[in-house]
């Protein structure tokens, strides 16, 4: 049977999205000051580590990534694939914006 999520769009719109809930889950859980988020990713940015914040956000797509291979939904793998390499692009470009 054909899943209908073993799309590439699926698997770019899930590792787009969940690298900023799962940023989004690490803003809540380990910073208690009184900056909202989006404050929070403009100070970031200018500490110059917003690179390491996208960094660590993306990890969980390397879960979901492989739960798409071992499901055999190769299609969504892929696109999961290039979410993380839009986003290793990001990062790559805030390091040289230093």
């Amino acid at each position: 049977m054909i899943c209908k999520c073993n799309k590439q769009i699926v698997g770019i719109l899930i590792g787009l999205v969940v690298p900023v809930v799962f940023g989004l889950l690490l803003f809540h859980g380990r910073y208690h000051g009184d900056l909202e988020f989006w404050e929070f990713v403009k100070t970031m940015f200018l500490l110059q580590s917003l690179g390491k914040l996208v960094s660590v956000s993306v990890l969980p797509n390397l879960l979901i990534f492989f739960l798409a291979i071992w499901t055999e939904r190769l299609l969504a793998a892929r696109g999961i694939v290039i979410a993380t390499l839009l986003y290793t692009l990001a990062t790559v470009i805030l390091y040289f914006l230093r």
